[in-house]
């Protein structure tokens, strides 16, 4: 029986595609850079962390100059931190998640490869009145997820073994972050990765829109 869920933020809770995307031209643009116009080129650069995210949007021959990319990193940053919030908005039926994870005394938590201000923000912004317990993005001296370092933090702050704990995402990254936590792994396919991507990394339950997730979450907490 399930006694806390642990979400991704980005492509799982939140829809945060836009925003992210237009801070990035917005930062190619600055240094004179090609921007990405297809959301696609996005989607599939985001996941594991901002600097990764960053050197993948740039051209091939700048990804090499470590120095260059911690410039652009910094803008990025920058530009992001004052405009995460434009387009971001829960996905549909995200609420009635939390909701009902609330109303069963299930511990919400977050982690998320994003930097670690900004997810705080967005979660206080759009989650806080289902009193998330513990909400983390990528902080200096934490490895990144898919390692385990940051959920099983999470499990022992709760006071819970990880297998009585879900780990929630949309990504591959996050599945296998379930897995080596030793956590149960739950997709969800309306984020930034496929089905075929979920399945590979070790999925144990895949849910389709937000009330086949409710639904999950009712049988783990049997």
């Amino acid at each position: 029986m399930i006694k806390a869920v642990i979400f991704d933020l980005d492509g799982t809770i939140l829809y945060t595609l836009s925003d992210l995307a237009n801070a990035m031209n917005q930062m190619l643009s600055e240094f004179g850079f090609h921007e990405h116009s297809d959301l696609n080129v996005h989607r599939l650069a985001i996941g594991t962390g901002a600097r990764n995210y960053v050197k993948k949007c740039l051209p091939e021959e700048v990804q090499k100059d470590d120095a260059q990319v911690d410039k652009c990193l910094d803008a990025y940053r920058r530009i992001y931190d004052a405009a995460a919030s434009i387009e971001t908005k829960p996905y549909d039926g995200i609420l009635d998640v939390m909701a009902f994870l609330r109303d069963n005394n299930i511990a919400i938590n977050v982690l998320s490869n994003k930097p670690d201000a900004p997810t705080k923000a967005l979660v206080v912004q759009w989650f806080s009145e289902y009193s998330p317990k513990y909400v983390f993005g990528e902080r200096a001296g934490v490895a990144r997820k898919p390692e385990p370092e940051a959920p099983l933090e999470i499990a022992k702050n709760l006071g819970l073994n990880p297998r009585d704990v879900a780990f929630i995402g949309d990504s591959d990254v996050d599945i296998k972050t379930g897995v080596n936590a030793g956590m149960i792994p739950v997709g969800v396919l309306w984020g930034y990765r496929d089905r075929e991507v979920l399945e590979n990394a070790g999925a144990k339950y895949l849910a389709k829109t937000p009330n086949e997730l409710i639904e999950i979450l009712k049988n783990l907490m049997q």
